[in-house]
């Protein structure tokens, strides 16, 4: 079963099953290493890097190693994962006649159709293998000077993986090395805790001006991505002395950039929180160059929603929604035979557009690649007949040259797609 339903299945109070994160000392650790003053903008980074690992292992649930061959100089892409079963216990999925009538019912099976918005062709985009810097302790070292930061790499962890740099003014360089290696930089003026302060907003530089002050960073980091349009906020914070009492507020303009790759946006983005003295206090990026694109056949539109169909299948047993006999007396005494069915209620989706972007993979040997991925859009019918639109994603590469691992790891790592 998957930490998302895993999350789910918690809710219902007559589970008995509390939630508990499957790799929760992983995950506090990596959250507690982070530097004091970078630490709402790396929860916010966590945060959206664990939302696409969710993503993507909705997208590729097959619980077993599939093996395929590839086509002439093309190898397969050997994804890494880690395996669970379909099936789910009783804790887990109720049939009709276990849910008490005022428990929500808390999963739904999706069949997807293909609307007259997807044809029947593949479109194209390459596919790029990400060069990752060979010298971690060395990378740190290289981003600290950039911002600034005096001072030794220190190993982290004691595994030569990631490396902290704080210097004597509190300033900090954070390098994370797992799967796509991530730096965070914090001053020792930025803030650490949410407020509201509308009159110190109003001193921060222009957004064009913190625009530019970004991208003078962004040529000093020297990685050969592009940027897409700058997206801006603001916000307040409490700065923190030494001894951890309040200071002062301190006011941000921040901006974010999606990392672009031959005009298709990617899951990867750079972060960087500009104070009222035009200075940078704040900042987390990815830390990589890019490789030769290779050109990997894709899947049709329409074969990617019957892949999506092919994900619910195995998500649930075989026979999920066969209603199941049982008796029941009837007003003159009899006995009757009634149905009721034993899986979860099917919701039909007609997904009538697409986009399509580039998302983070590790393979199992280690290497990382940006891969095509359709992000499908269409609308959702309840049963009752309401509707809502929603989206969904699904890999779009030809499943002939991908082979999903079954290994286990240890969690949910940036990067590397676990169920």
């Amino acid at each position: 079963m998957s930490d998302f339903e895993d999350r789910l299945a918690a809710l219902d109070p007559t589970a008995g099953q509390p939630y508990e994160h499957q790799n929760l000392e992983s995950m506090i650790s990596r959250v507690t290493r982070q530097s004091v003053a970078t630490k709402s903008r790396v929860w916010r980074n966590f945060q959206l890097k664990m939302a696409g690992a969710l993503v993507a292992s909705a997208l590729l649930t097959t619980g077993a190693i599939a093996t395929f061959s590839s086509g002439p100089g093309l190898a397969v892409l050997a994804i890494a994962g880690t395996n669970h079963t379909a099936t789910k216990d009783a804790n887990a999925r109720y049939t009709a006649a276990q849910v008490p009538s005022s428990a929500m019912q808390i999963y739904e099976e999706f069949n997807f159709s293909a609307g007259s918005g997807l044809g029947s062709s593949a479109p194209s985009s390459p596919s790029y293998l990400l060069q990752i810097p060979t010298n971690a302790a060395s990378e740190a070292a290289r981003l600290a000077t950039i911002f600034g930061v005096s001072g030794t790499p220190v190993d982290t962890n004691g595994d030569g993986s990631d490396w902290t740099i704080i210097d004597a003014a509190g300033n900090s360089l954070n390098y994370v090395n797992t799967g796509v290696p991530e730096w965070y930089f914090g001053s020792s003026s930025s803030g650490t805790a949410a407020s509201s302060d509308a009159a110190s907003l109003s001193t921060l530089p222009s957004n064009s001006s913190v625009d530019a002050i970004a991208q003078s960073y962004v040529s000093k980091l020297g990685y050969d991505f592009s940027l897409s349009t700058p997206s801006f906020s603001t916000s307040t914070t409490s700065r923190l002395n030494t001894d951890g009492s309040t200071a002062s507020a301190v006011s941000t303009t921040d901006v974010s950039y999606n990392v672009i790759l031959d005009g298709f946006s990617t899951d990867e983005q750079l972060n960087f929180s500009v104070d009222s003295n035009g200075d940078v206090v704040g900042a987390s990026g990815p830390a990589f160059s890019i490789g030769a694109p290779v050109n990997y056949p894709l899947q049709s539109l329409q074969d990617g929603v019957a892949a999506l169909n092919a994900v619910q299948q195995s998500k649930f047993p075989i026979g999920a929604n066969t209603p199941a006999a049982g008796p029941s007396t009837n007003a003159g005494g009899s006995t009757a035979t009634t149905t009721v069915p034993s899986g979860p209620p099917i919701v039909n989706v007609t997904l009538d557009s697409y986009t399509m972007t580039l998302g983070t993979y590790q393979l199992t040997d280690g290497s990382v690649w940006l891969l095509p991925v359709y992000n499908y859009a269409g609308q959702v019918t309840n049963v009752g007949s309401t509707t809502y639109t929603s989206s969904w994603d699904e890999i779009a590469i030809d499943p002939n040259y991908v082979s999903i691992s079954a290994t286990s790891t240890s969690g949910p790592t940036k990067g590397v797609v676990n169920y």
